[in-house]
């Protein structure tokens, strides 16, 4: 039987490495100290390789190591990892990860978008290291890289700046709507526009290998517009769609097979191929050439042909906000983009007209991620227009409000958007109670 006595310097050397495995999470170091120990408390090699669940000859080497190298060759028995040794050291990753994140044209390519052949070439050329195009995508994503789709960023104001505005919205501007929101117990609204294409639109789905899913399309240009608000605290969404009206010869055609006298249509060729912006315009219109009382008899035949989508504008963007601040009441702070219209003197004029009932606060430049609604309209055409075939455009209409019907239902689908922001605004008003009674 084999019996070992060692110093107690030593057990004490043996017991400090024994913590260092522990705290490192060692488990191989752990195991050759641990079997040591037991070595000098008098248990066989036998014994110790059936308690680690090893062979007797793993202990046997372990201490033959041992004696020759001592204490340093514990230290250098610590766990280096196992496998195949990494192709790239650490520094090389870490330059190889600036490299990429100045982009493809820093490093010599003519091309502004990476991939895993390029970044596989820069390197070969730079380190002389070869990857498989495979493993090289998962090398990247354990860098803290990943393939996605870039963002623009205006050009006015440099990087720097850009991030400023955007680090002040959140941490000034932000905390000090919801202060006012909830002094003046105003209503937040997030607003925007967004427009639906009647060619469609396409998504990845599932589909057998080898056959990609092909969807008909009319290929027709043409868009269904539509402005639109949620509510902050309770989830609420209005929406309006932008519509313009023109009589076209053909709607004096379809005008005079629907019934209506030839008197009244030859009274209406003069507004022929004239842009009505916005329904109150037209109306008036058609009461000055027609009379009040004749407009509003053919008045529903009359929109019905010359009714067309709009464009934009202030004009319809004014008629909007009517809407809105006929549908929430209270006092109302809207955040919106920096669009032109929004800056229209027309629509300054209006905002200034409802005695500060109406408050305005701008987003930051190129900053779509701090507008919810961008994330509703995403949602919407994923389940109203991706991947679907729309032979009129009164069915991308009905498909798209079909949509807009479920937000008005629950709610719980606009909050759903909103769960940073809300988290947030908790966070912020913890002290005296949550702003969104949650």
């Amino acid at each position: 039987m084999l019996t070992l006595c060692f110093s107690k310097d030593l057990i004490e050397k043996l017991k400090k490495q024994l913590t260092i495995a522990y705290q490192t999470n060692d488990f191989r170091l752990y195991r050759i100290v641990q079997g040591l120990l037991w070595l000098s408390e008098g248990c066989t090699i036998r014994e110790i390789a059936r308690l680690l669940n090893v062979s007797e000859r793993t202990p046997y080497n372990w201490l033959k190591a041992f004696l020759r190298g001592g204490i340093n060759w514990l230290k250098n028995e610590r766990y280096k990892g196992r496998g195949r040794k990494p192709k790239l050291t650490k520094s090389q990753k870490k330059e190889l990860k600036t490299l990429i994140e100045l982009g493809p044209e820093k490093s010599g390519f003519d091309s502004g978008v990476w991939n895993t052949a390029m970044i596989n070439e820069l390197i070969l050329c730079r380190y002389e290291v070869s990857y498989s195009p495979r493993y090289l995508s998962s090398l990247l994503k354990k860098m803290g890289l990943s393939y996605q789709k870039a963002g623009f960023i205006t050009d006015r104001i440099d990087e720097e700046e850009y991030e400023k505005q955007r680090k002040k919205w959140l941490e000034d501007t932000w905390p000090a709507i919801l202060e006012k929101a909830k002094k003046d117990k105003s209503v937040i609204l997030f607003g925007d526009e967004v427009s639906f294409a009647m060619w469609g639109s396409l998504s990845r789905t599932w589909a057998p290998i080898g056959q990609q899913p092909l969807i008909k399309t009319k290929g027709i240009r043409k868009g269904l517009k539509m402005y639109g608000v949620i509510e902050f605290e309770g989830g609420g969404f209005h929406y309006m769609e932008s519509l313009q009206y023109v009589l076209k010869p053909k709607s004096l055609r379809e005008l005079k097979k629907s019934g209506v006298p030839e008197d009244l249509i030859m009274k209406l060729k003069p507004l022929k191929d004239e842009q009505f912006k916005t329904l109150v315009d037209f109306t008036e219109q058609l009461e000055t050439v027609l009379g009040k009382e004749t407009a509003a008899r053919y008045h529903s035949v009359i929109l019905t042909h010359s009714e067309t989508t709009g464009r934009f504008n202030k004009e319809g963007y004014v008629e909007f906000l009517k809407q809105v601040m006929a549908h929430f009441k209270g006092n109302i702070i809207l955040i919106e983009d920096g669009a032109p219209y929004h800056n229209a003197g027309l629509v300054q004029a209006f905002v200034e007209s409802t005695d500060s009932r109406l408050t305005i606060e701008r987003l930051p430049t190129f900053s779509p991620d701090f507008n919810p609604i961008e994330k509703l309209w995403k949602n919407t055409k994923r389940d109203a227009t991706h991947l679907k075939y729309f032979e009129t455009f009164e069915a991308l209409r009905e498909s798209v409000c079909n949509a807009f019907k479920k937000y008005l239902q629950d709610a719980s689908l606009v909050i759903c958007v909103m769960k940073k922001l809300r988290k947030m605004a908790d966070e912020l008003t913890i002290t005296s109670g949550s702003l969104l009674g949650c």
